[in-house]
């Protein structure tokens, strides 16, 4: 199906910052406290949700528990706004908990979902990220298994789901990443509105 122009312009700046995120890690840029998680390549290893770090564990339990609960109050405790990184920008200014609220359950429904998914390990600038789900700008849909595929359609329409992994960007759904030390980097909805 034809697309919009402002899918187009979606699937688009959710390229540039998948690529922001892949030259900061990189050391191309970005700033000291930015999120930037270098490329998936062969660095990059999946797993599912055992063998975290404590500190991870802890964070992803919190966020499923709020995401369990349908409350968003909760996260508050685990984003910190200076290093937090959300569809609404970066830093001390926007309230992504508030923000999240007004949306409705769909945001707290995404966290759950992708917490429940393989996830990937990438080192980046910050040190080791565990980001979920597994895949990446290198990802194709061949990649998803047919579990992960059903996940994914809890959250997304079918075609939400063929617009995330095109071959030109590779995934560009929803995705969410816990630092080693068990801080919250990032929640991005991605092309899931």
């Amino acid at each position: 199906s034809p697309r919009s122009h402002k899918d187009v312009m979606k699937i688009s700046a959710v390229a540039l910052l998948v690529a922001a995120l892949t030259l900061a890690g990189s050391g191309c840029g970005g700033s000291e406290n930015a999120p930037s998680a270098s490329s998936g390549g062969s660095e990059a290893t999946t797993s599912s949700a055992d063998g975290l770090p404590g500190p991870v564990a802890e964070t992803r339990s919190a966020i499923l528990a709020a995401a369990e609960s349908g409350e968003y109050e909760p996260l508050r405790d685990v984003v910190d706004s200076k290093s937090f990184l959300s569809d609404f920008g970066f830093g001390d200014e926007p309230d992504p908990v508030g923000r999240w609220d007004q949306l409705g359950p769909k945001p707290l429904e995404t966290m759950g979902t992708l917490l429940r998914m393989p996830y990937a390990v990438r080192e980046t600038n910050e040190g080791t990220l565990y980001e979920w789900p597994q895949f990446n700008a290198d990802s194709s849909a061949a990649d998803v298994s047919a579990d992960e595929r059903k996940l994914l359609l809890t959250i997304m329409t079918e075609d939400e789901l063929t617009n995330a992994l095109l071959p030109e960007y590779g995934y560009t759904g929803p995705h969410l990443g816990i630092l080693a030390d068990g801080d919250w980097w990032f929640f991005l909805s991605g092309g899931a509105p």
